[in-house]
This record gives structure tokens, C-alpha cells and sequence, in this order.
């Protein structure tokens, strides 16, 4: 059963150049996909002139710069998304969240209607409550009597409305709390890049919602196409060079993080099957927006 009326699917992401082409390849593969449910962007304000984005909109505000001395692009998630799950809509609806650094491959299958308390979502091994850094966060801002609930999930998330929107207000606050720790920032490798997953999964153990494990993404360097989202969040390797690792000395073939819209990716030959694919579908959606551009300058 592919995605109904009844669901919304929805991402944050803030009014810069290097988050909106994102936004426009996410749409696009969406779209490709054959996603057939509404897609929201929440958009951050900032300073540059209004990006103008093609699926639905919600303007929201920028929470960056909420912890002083802790400015992180993270606070963006959960404030924003508590923001828009304050707003009228249908309390039963179904919300699938994800990151603006996504291609989707083929649809994302309904789980039906999600009754209050449960979810649907990914385990991330970075996120063991084992690791010692994680242990820290867990000890200084999990009440002790939810420790054994929480669970090592976020990025893609399948929730009731009603439900993300009493988690909200309190995922926000916890990823701050967590933020605003110079404890639980230095053990999250100084910057706190995963403060507002902790924030989520702390938030959700205490207000006793359980999920479900479910597979959503494979990240580039997997050398699979097995979910049916890729999650572009480490730069593209060769296919017999593995992972990208920060302190690699192998060439990067493609990364989103110097990709200059709307520049023609490189040749998707030799690297992962996702690998490929994105690629393949970045080349398909810049030529699209060559011809659109084009067709638009002859109007006129």
C-alpha cells in the first residue's frame, strides 16, 4: 500500500542556496519515485534574499543561535517541526520526517494508520547506549527511570501528528538542554552534531512512545539500493574505496558539501549502486532545470 492523502511527509531545512538545491533534488526524486503524498518544507529564516521552493512551504524560525556559545544548524529539527505540529491539521494524519539530503529510489510503504505511543524508525549503531560518550548524554539528561526505554533511533521517523506534536515541544527542549551541556558538547566530538537525535530519542523513551525498527535508508558508500531512500550524508567514494572516513586520502568523487548547484555531476561510472543512482538522478534534475530555464527565457 503506497502513501495516501493521510499522510504528510515533511523536512527542515533553512533559506540558504546550499540547503535549497537539496530541497529541489529531494522534490524532484520524490516525484520520480512516485511518492504521491504531500511534501512540506519547514524553512528556516535567514538573511539571504527568499529562496523560492517548489513543494509546499512553512516558514518557520531559526533556532540555531537558542543556546549561547552553541551555534547548531541541529536545533533547526526539532524546532521547527514543533512549530509546524503546533498548527491546525488532522491529529490522525500520519508524519514521515526526513532530511533534505535525500533521493528517493522507490516509495515508501504505508504502515497504516499509528496509533498513539508507537513509531517507526531506524537504529543508528553511532547511537549505542554503550559508547561512553552516549552514556554521558543518557546519565546527565535522561530521567533514570526511562534509561532502559530509550532506543537508538532518528533521522527517518514514521509518527502519529498528535502524537509528534506533544513530542515536539519536548524533543526541542531536550536537544537544548543537551546543546547548552559544554559536558555532553565535548563528548559529543565538540560540537554537539547529534544533540537534537538525542534530544528525540530521550524525549520519545520519557513520554513512553516505542518504535519500531524499520530499514527506511542506505547513506552513500554502502554499495546497496535495498531501502528506499539513499541519505546522502557523506561524500561519494569510489566503488572499491569504502566509506568516507574524515581523515581519508583517497580522491572523493562527488560530496554535497562542495557540489555547486547546478553544475553537471561527474560520470557515475565506478562507484556504489546508490552511489550511481544519485548521480544518475542529480544529472536527470539538472538537465531539468537547463530545460525549464531555458523554455522560461524563450517566454520571455
Amino acid at each position: 500500500m503506497l502513501y495516501t492523502d493521510a499522510v504528510h511527509v515533511i523536512f527542515s531545512c533553512e533559506n540558504t542556496t546550499y540547503m535549497w538545491w537539496q530541497a529541489e533534488f529531494l522534490h524532484y526524486t520524490y516525484s520520480l519515485a512516485g511518492m504521491e503524498a504531500e511534501l512540506t518544507a519547514l524553512i528556516a529564516d535567514t538573511e539571504e534574499p527568499e529562496k523560492r521552493f517548489t513543494c509546499n512551504t512553512v516558514r518557520v524560525a531559526n533556532y540555531k543561535d537558542s543556546v549561547p556559545g552553541a551555534s547548531l544548524l541541529t536545533l533547526n529539527k526539532p524546532g521547527g517541526i514543533a512549530e509546524w505540529a503546533a498548527l491546525e491539521g488532522p491529529r490522525d494524519e500520519t508524519i514521515l520526517i526526513v532530511d533534505p539530503d535525500s533521493v528517493f529510489v522507490r516509495p515508501v510503504l504505508d504502515p497504516g494508520p499509528i496509533p498513539a505511543g508507537h513509531a517507526y524508525s531506524e537504529e543508528h549503531s553511532y547511537m549505542s547506549v554503550d559508547i561512553p560518550s552516549n552514556r554521558t548524554v543518557l546519565d546527565r539528561h535522561c530521567r533514570p527511570e526511562f534509561l532502559a526505554k530509550v532506543q537508538p533511533v532518528g533521522i527517518y521517523i514514521l509518527i502519529n501528528r498528535a502524537c509528534l506534536a506533544e513530542l515536539a515541544r519536548r524533543w526541542l527542549q531536550k536537544t537544548m538542554d543537551i546543546a547548552a551541556d559544554t559536558v555532553c558538547r565535548d563528548a559529543l566530538r565538540g560540537t554537539g552534531w547529534i544533540s537534537d537525535m538525542w534530544g528525540y530519542a530521550i524525549a520519545a523513551a520519557e513520554l513512553g512512545i516505542h518504535h519500531e525498527i524499520r530499514a527506511f535508508s542506505q547513506v552513500t558508500g554502502s554499495d546497496t539500493l535495498q531501502n528506499p531512500i539513499t541519505h546522502y550524508c557523506f561524500p561519494l567514494m569510489g566503488k572499491d574505496d569504502g566509506f568516507w572516513e574524515p581523515d581519508t586520502q583517497k580522491p572523493v568523487l562527488w560530496s554535497k558539501w562542495h557540489y555547486r548547484p547546478w553544475e553537471n555531476p561527474p560520470d557515475p561510472a565506478g562507484t556504489t549502486l546508490e552511489g550511481h543512482l544519485l548521480l544518475e538522478r542529480l544529472q536527470g534534475f539538472v538537465y531539468t532545470r537547463w530545460l525549464e530555464t531555458t523554455n522560461q527565457r524563450s517566454a520571455d
